[in-house]
């Protein structure tokens, strides 16, 4: 049993499950030692019980007793009434069916009684009495031993009391309502086929059927008095016959109710799989919350008519929420709810688990043991897939997979073996990454959640209005646009570049072409916004921003003008050839990149900013030094996995990173500190984020942006909005110290979103929460979007890729297939947030799209609005705006891009100064590179040192050849110090931060 501190990893279910796998495993191990010292009866009897075969003979044993019986009341039939006389030979459509039961008896019952322990017991037991009171004597009769008198065939009927021994069979098999069922049914069916065969053999006055008929009529208290017994034989049997029934079957009724009701109708339903239709099983601790995000987002009719089903398998029955929930018009009919367990075989059976499509696995993220649940949502999922391929005799159902912890993503592939069509979503990670890339890129958290979130409050766009001076019209315009996945086959496209493909496209249908598929040498891979990317004659699907399904056949015929030269010069690659597709690509990120972590040498993982391992700086510069210490983040807190957090931070496709604060109480612990010492200008402040001296401490009042972290569950007891409530108070406390801080947090109660509105307008109250100001700009996160994400997963494997190169960039990039994305001259884009230059300023978003694309190969996707634009007091994000949409100095843009983007205000005063910094920048390199300033890239630094010392020993060399062997003067010494001069000058413009 496996232990976490003091409380156990498993459920008790999943611990008897593993004690069950670790006994099987020690009787494979002692089988050896136990062959040894038993015999070879006690072996056979072992082999019979644990491989089935025993309980499949005593099935077979009851069906033939069962098909004796219905032979016994044929051949009365054809007997002559009255007297006890020999009835003769019988029939050969009995007689020899007869004989095959007696003769599979008599062999059962030598087969028992020799692999028998005590067999003076088993030959006196109350099953071998019947044995030889309903086989010896009718069988002697049948071979003319003895005279066939009526009544010694009648004790052939006895032979259906042994139909009980299926309950044995039942008991092992754990199907207990069907044995307590199975139970009072044999003894209500015996009761009528004894006393029948009685009656007939005494009585003889009606034939068999007459007498059947007058039991049921007995037994159903009904009594119409036109069959009845006349001697006293008969009705002493019908005494008896009574007597039974009401001493044995009200025991067995009751004994079946009571564990009946026990269970909830819930326990006792099945889903049925069928053919023309697919369906889901959704498995989980998540709240309700999470499967009605999950629910309202799979049956949404953005994604069209959908006939998939949904299983909801849960240990307990729903709660009063859940059954609300589950009896929506929309999901009545498409969602069904099952009590089971996923380690119990009948309950995977009732699911129809071996017939799935995909396995959905929810995690609980308010979970105050992470690492249990997570244990116990892998071993389910692992479950499922080892059922279902046992019995499709093939790999096992698609699983879609929820962790909270990012080592546990790694468990699940690397110990378990998750096949490549497995998706493993990290909720952690996705989180952390997410408020780490918001400090660079205020906003994109609420514009994820609008490119994944069909659900949203309706807007009708066609109704917009750009000079309506509320920020809300924007806001909802923006809102309704998410991502669609649409074919790109038109010959039209071949030899065109995807930047044209997207600028045309936009043009005509309004629509953002921004992603792409491409099938390659290694597999089919997506790429954000390859814009040198050359279309050849194949199918590829492009991934498109709208806010509706767009209309293929419009895509299909876009026309090109004439003067767009097209390119035919494809490169020499092959198409894919092991037929790989978007899951196994994920896969082999997830191993291959995230998986890893970071290595101490920085080589590996150029796409991040790294130092050597080093003790992390406790205090900051002092009062006298922090005016130089600005536009800085700082962390409030400390988490587990904190080095998901710095990574979008200190990714090199940054030109200039910014420091790092850690605001913390208590000391960063050790663990914690190995995962972040490797990253380069990250402090630590021992102090309180609600002390405002601590905060000055900080510097906070120069700072950029500020994280929140929310303590985990297991940190903080109570209600989530207790939890929510340090986060509002630091919130308040660092606005009335900087009132134009990026704040960023998470919110475990979105209830609590209220407390952080500043204006007081309804628009919570008329919509929802998602249009709360916080969220608009983008200072709050929602964990319940990654339960719209593992949808949309489902539906499309590509879309995490598509977040993860838009938070990452290159840094997703799988390494032994760089050289191949440039070959075909593909790239990983990043999502940047720049000002608009002063030269762009009051042009429409379309033209701005136009001359970002084709000058600078940016693709904008949309604006992030300053304050008191529209009469709004915070910034908010605006999702690709209509094209008229005019931009204004306060707005800033969002865009795809390659690389991190120079700001034109800069390049325009570089040009201006471009006389007096070039003479500034006539010194040392390495002593611009000194100080906590230079501590950037040292690792660049000394690349740069090692290069100049290089250039100057070529140029020296340069010198002597021409001294020594041309002195024809075929280089002059001019020449060498022209070159001299020029690499000098090119040395001097380098800026060591590029």
């Amino acid at each position: 049993m496996i232990y976490e501190g003091k409380q156990s990893i498993f459920s008790h279910q999943d611990q008897y499950a593993l004690i069950r796998m670790v006994n099987s495993e020690d009787d494979t191990t002692t089988k050896k030692h136990e062959e040894g010292k038993t015999t070879f009866t006690l072996r056979m009897a072992k082999y019979l019980s644990t491989s089935g075969i025993g309980d499949y003979l005593d099935g077979i044993n009851v069906l033939l007793s069962f098909l004796l019986t219905v032979l016994h009341l044929i051949d009365c039939s054809f007997w002559d009434q009255g007297g006890n006389q020999d009835v003769g030979e019988g029939q050969a459509i009995i007689t020899i069916p007869e004989l095959i039961c007696y003769i599979y008896f008599l062999l059962d019952f030598v087969i028992n009684f020799y692999l028998s322990e005590n067999k003076l017991f088993f030959t006196f037991q109350t099953t071998s009495l019947i044995e030889y009171v309903s086989i010896f004597p009718s069988l002697l009769a049948r071979l003319n031993i003895i005279t066939g008198y009526k009544y010694i065939y009648m004790l052939r009927v006895l032979r259906f009391l042994l139909c009980y021994k299926l309950d044995k069979v039942l008991q092992r098999l754990s199907m207990e309502v069907f044995r307590l069922a199975y139970k009072p049914i044999v003894t209500v069916m015996s009761i009528i086929m004894i006393n029948s065969s009685v009656l007939y053999v005494v009585e003889q006055d009606y034939s068999i059927v007459e007498y059947i008929y007058f039991m049921v009529v007995t037994i159903s208290t009904v009594g119409f008095g036109d069959v009845y017994p006349t001697t006293i034989y008969g009705r002493f049997s019908i005494i008896v016959a009574i007597l039974i029934m009401f001493l044995v079957l009200p025991t067995q009724v009751e004994m079946l109710t009571r564990v009946y009701s026990l269970r909830s109708q819930y326990a006792r339903n099945k889903y049925i799989s069928k053919k023309e239709s697919e369906h889901l099983l959704l498995l989980g601790s998540s709240q309700v919350e999470g499967f009605k995000t999950f629910l309202n987002e799979l049956y949404h009719t953005d994604h069209g008519m959908n006939d998939i089903n949904t299983v909801i398998l849960q240990p307990s029955a729903p709660t009063e929420e859940m059954t609300l929930q589950l009896k929506q018009p929309a999901l009545q009919e498409k969602v069904i709810y099952l009590e089971g367990h996923p380690l119990q075989n009948k309950d995977l059976e009732r699911c129809s688990s071996k017939d799935c499509s995909c396995v959905i696995v929810l995690a609980n993220k308010t979970s105050r043991t992470p690492k249990r649940d997570d244990y116990r949502n892998i071993i389910h999922a692992f479950a499922v897939k080892q059922f279902a391929k046992k019995q499709k005799s093939r790999k096992g159902a698609r699983v879609c997979l929820q962790v909270l912890q990012p080592s546990s993503k790694d468990l699940y592939f690397n110990s378990l073996g998750g096949h490549e069509t497995d998706q493993v979503i990290c909720v952690d990670e996705l989180k952390l990454y997410l408020l780490g890339k918001t400090c660079l890129c205020p906003g994109i958290n609420t514009l994820i959640s609008f490119l994944i979130q069909s659900s949203k409050p309706s807007y009708d766009i066609t109704k917009y209005d750009k000079n309506k001076s509320e920020w809300i019209d924007d806001y909802l315009c923006g809102m309704q646009n998410e991502i669609y996945r649409v074919p790109l086959e038109s010959l039209a496209f071949v030899g065109l570049t995807f930047s044209q493909i997207s600028s045309a496209i936009y043009k005509e249908l309004n629509i953002i072409l921004f992603a792409l598929e491409v099938e390659l040498e290694s597999g089919t891979s997506v790429f954000v916004n390859p814009v040198e990317y050359l279309f050849e004659d194949y199918l590829h699907y492009g991934y498109v921003i709208a806010n509706e399904m767009p209309n293929i056949e419009e895509i299909q015929q876009i026309k090109f003008p004439e003067y767009i030269q097209r390119n035919y010069c494809f490169p020499n690659q092959q198409r894919q050839q092991t037929n790989k597709n978007a899951l196994q690509q994920e896969a082999e990120y997830l191993k291959e990149i995230l998986s890893e972590g970071l290595k101490d040498d920085s080589s590996k993982h150029p796409a991040y900013y790294q130092v050597k391992p080093q003790t992390i700086t406790t205090g900051l510069p002092k009062v006298g030094d922090q005016e130089k210490f600005e536009n800085h983040f700082i962390v409030c807190g400390v988490v587990t996995d904190m080095k998901y957090l710095m990574m979008p931070l200190r990714a090199r496709s940054l030109k200039n990173i910014q420091p790092i604060v850690i605001l913390n109480q208590d000391l960063i612990p050790t663990e914690i500190q190995l995962q972040i010492n490797k990253f380069p200008k990250v402090y630590f402040q021992q102090g309180s984020p609600l002390n405002t001296e601590d905060l000055k401490k900080a510097c906070i009042q120069k700072a950029s942006a500020l994280v929140i972290l929310q303590k985990s569950a297991d940190q903080e007891e109570g209600l989530s909005n207790i939890v929510d409530a340090d986060t509002i108070f630091i919130y308040k406390t660092v606005k009335l110290l900087n009132q134009n801080i990026n704040i960023i947090t998470e919110l475990a109660s979105i209830s609590t979103i209220s407390f952080l509105q500043i204006s007081r307008n309804n628009y919570v109250q008329k919509y929802d929460w998602s249009v709360s100001e916080p969220f608009a700009s983008g200072e709050i996160y929602i964990s319940t979007m990654l339960d719209t994400l593992i949808c949309q997963a489902f539906y499309n494997p590509f879309i995490t890729s598509i977040f993860d190169q838009m938070i990452l960039g290159s840094a997703s990039v799988n390494k032994q297939h760089k050289k191949l994305y440039q070959a075909n001259k593909l790239q990983q884009s990043n999502l940047f947030l720049i000002n608009i230059p002063p030269k762009y300023q009051e042009k429409t978003f379309g033209e701005l799209f136009e001359i970002l694309l084709t000058e600078q190969k940016m693709i904008p996707i949309g604006l992030y609005r300053g304050e008191k634009v529209k009469n709004n007091n915070k910034p908010y994000v605006f999702l690709k705006p209509p094209m008229d949409v005019v931009v204004s100095s306060k707005d800033r843009l969002y865009v795809l891009s390659g690389k991190q983007p120079k700001e034109q205000e800069n390049i325009v005063e570089d040009e201006n100064n471009f006389g007096q910094t070039a003479a500034s920048q006539q010194y040392n390199i390495k002593s611009k590179l000194q100080g906590e300033e230079g501590r950037v890239d040292i690792e660049f630094s000394r690349e740069l040192m090692k290069f100049k010392e290089k250039t100057q020993s070529f140029v020296n060399q340069l010198s002597k050849i021409n001294n020594r062997v041309f002195n024809q003067g075929l280089i002059h010494d001019q020449f060498v110090k022209n070159v001299r001069d020029l690499l000098k000058e090119e040395l001097a413009n380098l800026n060591p931060t590029t």
